[in-house]
């Protein structure tokens, strides 16, 4: 068992030993060998066992293994997160981690915390169905948000498969420090056998392709490019799971009450969380008229809104290249209100921006507090955004309660998939569709037994 006082600088984790790179390099040849080594099939309640302890780890801030992943979020070299970004990635971590949510989730996407337990299958007389890990899950983890890799394997290891993690070769460890301690959680050992976290480049294409090589299925975090460049290594049959960029939007119905500020407030604070980094964040924010007078008074009011609720959440700091975007997307708007054709709101110290602009077109912030206002009857809803329907995500949507479902289903059509009301765009339910996918199911097989007399069909728990 490797313990928090052991010095870990390596960056390989493998089945519970640290190990150079020389020794991974012969290792990863032997990717594939895992799975057929393994004794049986992994027991779900190990993994909740494990969530649960390690999760109790991560709500002890004097405890030696939150200051070692407090210390790799806020390494200034790597992930470099402020002081409160680490502290609440760690807090959030944590409560996805809590037995209860993770056990719903199990039930709400495969119908039982034993979902590997044969059970009879409708409308199929004496035949039953059963939940099957895929098998070798090598999952590609993003950069720019530090838990993903660690939640992606939690529910790899919910779905019973083997874990191979890849993180990006100018990030910390923190990744492979979270995970040694999640197996370190679990007495048994299966969770340990289960995992192996690598770090190195993605331009080292020849560890890419070996990595891919044995996958049953391989999950990529990250742009377009980042899934491509992944894409082409792929062997055939293997699954990809994409989690891919999307953007979210707000919605303000002409039917939406809006006399005493709340919902632009419950909006604003959507805008400021977590610096719109989230997929779920407000980028735009609609308004149901074709008046640029309108347009341009809900503009007023939003900002309004961002100025009482801005003190209230961290400034998160911005590199050169993000600074340099959101300046250049500014002033590029306030050029063109001479043209009549946007009208510019800031902050005065620069923490937020509101660019209302009459053209209805779906335009990405360039983030931190940055968000366009644009104008869309909701008789152009379809028309405008099914072209970007490849990236629509969250709908924060304000509108009369009659109106919710009529709404909802035109933005479906356009492509979006999550509704959710003002102010709580960021939030989540256990069991909830991500991307329109349910991730347990993505990282699973369907099977079947089909012959009589079949022993252990029961009920599924």
């Amino acid at each position: 068992m490797t313990t928090v006082a052991q010095t870990m600088t390596t960056p390989y984790y493998w089945q519970g030993e640290w190990v150079d790179e020389e020794e991974a390099g012969r290792r990863l040849d032997r990717l594939g060998s895992i799975l057929p080594a393994l004794p049986g099939p992994l027991d779900v309640e190990h993994v909740l066992g494990a969530c649960e302890k390690f999760a109790a780890l991560l709500t002890d801030r004097d405890g030696a293994e939150y200051e070692r992943l407090f210390t790799d979020l806020t390494d200034p070299a790597t992930t470099a997160l402020p002081v409160a970004d680490a502290e609440a990635a760690l807090a959030g971590l944590a409560a996805a981690l809590d037995r209860g949510l993770l056990a719903a989730q199990l039930t709400a996407e495969l119908g039982g915390t034993a979902p590997h337990r044969p059970a009879p299958a409708a409308f199929a007389g004496g035949a039953a169905e059963l939940w099957q890990p895929i098998g070798t899950l090598v999952h590609i983890a993003p950069r720019n948000v530090a838990v993903a890799g660690v939640l992606s394997v939690v529910e790899g290891l919910l779905a019973g498969n083997v874990n191979v993690v890849k993180t990006s070769g100018g990030e910390s460890l923190f990744t492979q420090h979270a995970l040694a301690m999640l197996a370190d959680a679990d007495p048994s050992g299966q969770v340990r056998d289960r995992l192996v976290v690598l770090r190195f480049s993605s331009r080292d294409t020849e560890w890419l392709r070996r990595l891919c090589r044995p996958a049953d299925a391989v999950a990529v975090w990250g742009t377009e490019e980042a899934v491509e460049g992944v894409a082409r290594f792929l062997p055939s049959g293997c699954r990809l799971v994409e989690w891919g960029p999307k953007i979210s939007l707000a919605y303000l119905d002409r039917t939406g009450e809006r006399r005493d500020g709340r919902a632009l407030r419950a909006l604003a604070r959507d805008i400021l969380r977590n610096g719109q980094r989230t997929c779920t964040s407000p980028q735009v924010v609609y308004v149901d008229t074709d008046d640029t007078e309108v347009l341009f008074t809900e503009a007023r009011a939003l900002a309004d809104a961002l100025a009482a609720e801005a003190d209230a959440f961290p400034e998160l700091p911005r590199g050169t290249a993000e600074q340099a975007e959101v300046t250049n997307v500014v002033t590029v708007a306030r050029l063109e209100e001479h043209l009549g054709l946007t009208r510019t709101f800031s902050g005065p110290d620069g923490r937020w921006h509101v660019l209302a602009d009459k053209r209805p077109g779906l335009t990405a912030s360039p983030l931190f507090g940055t968000v366009w206002v644009k104008p869309l009857p909701r008789e152009d809803i379809v028309r405008v955004l099914h072209p970007m329907r490849r990236y629509l995500q969250t709908v924060g949507l304000h509108t009369a309660p009659d109106q919710a479902v009529p709404l909802a289903t035109e933005f479906f059509r356009a492509g979006a998939l999550r509704i959710a009301e003002p102010g709580s765009m960021l939030a989540s339910y256990p069991g909830e569709p991500h991307d329109g996918q349910l991730a347990l199911q993505r990282y699973s097989r369907r099977v079947s037994i089909a012959m009589a007399g079949v022993s252990g069909v029961g009920e599924r728990a």
